[in-house]
């Protein structure tokens, strides 16, 4: 009787969650005429204009690339940077590391909206006003805090007599890193380049305050230019929404093994 019963729990809960996107994908395969008729039957035959229409005519390719290009400089720059951090704080040991890992994560609770203001003084100082490197920068410093508390911990779990022998065989302290740790945290690195992405991916406010040119901006400021004050492309919202869900899809699918082992390193001890 108990098993039943929780496939019956369980398959409310994923029709709930579902039921939406399943509504997105009905809205954009209609016209603005038959959007709302029949609202929970699919159209036959399936009706694409709406994604043609926003990706020619609403430059959605031009958004979709602006994306693609600030989420991956992001993503890099943290990589780059916090799997570093995260195993100097994890096995190095030298004066101020607790006190400077204290302080990194102070980040994490600061909302990034609460320095909008000092952030676009900054900017404008450097001359990135209206850059997509103005996006890049403030976003891959808002995400390392986190990335580094993250490599951190899943860094601990690295043995030290692994460390311990590749620094006796003569491996300086970089090539120990690059040869023996990163391969032993993969999966964990793996998470990170997946959250990082995600969470670029689908930032509004920064390249809303950062960004005017329309050629530059991303997929999330370019679908709000879809809501206009005479009326509501439901149609056209409901497509750029798919097409903006859909690399996240495909890349948590590539990524999927990794990215459960990687959240779940550092969970048992």
């Amino acid at each position: 009787m108990q098993r039943p019963f929780q496939t019956l729990v369980l398959g409310l809960f994923a029709l709930y969650a579902l039921a939406p996107i399943y509504l997105i994908i009905l809205a954009s395969m209609r016209s603005e005429a038959d959007l709302f008729s029949g609202p929970l039957s699919l159209p036959w035959p399936l009706n694409l204009d709406n994604f043609v229409r926003i990706w020619t005519e609403g430059g959605f390719s031009t958004y979709f690339l602006n994306s693609l290009i600030m989420s991956l400089g992001a993503t890099v720059l943290v990589v780059l940077t916090a799997p570093l951090a995260g195993f100097a704080f994890a096995k190095l040991k030298f004066r101020g590391r607790e006190a400077l890992f204290v302080f990194f994560l102070a980040g994490l609770v600061v909302p990034a909206p609460s320095v909008i203001v000092a952030l676009y003084g900054n900017l404008q100082t450097l001359g990135l006003i209206d850059t997509q490197l103005g996006v890049v920068l403030p976003q891959a410093a808002i995400l390392t805090p986190f990335s580094i508390f993250m490599m951190r911990t899943v860094m601990q779990d690295v043995p030290d007599e692994l460390i311990e022998a590749s620094m006796m065989d003569g491996a300086g302290l970089l090539r120990t890193f690059l040869g023996v740790v990163v391969p032993v945290v993969r999966p964990g690195l793996m998470s990170l380049i997946l959250i990082v992405f995600l969470f670029s991916w689908q930032e509004y406010l920064l390249p809303l305050v950062v960004l005017q040119t329309e050629t530059l901006k991303p997929l999330t400021v370019g679908a709000a230019s879809l809501q206009g004050r005479y009326g509501v492309d439901y149609g056209g919202i409901a497509a750029a929404g798919l097409i903006a869900f859909a690399p996240l899809v495909v890349l948590f699918l590539s990524l999927q093994r990794s990215f459960v082992r990687g959240l779940s390193a550092g969970a048992v001890k």
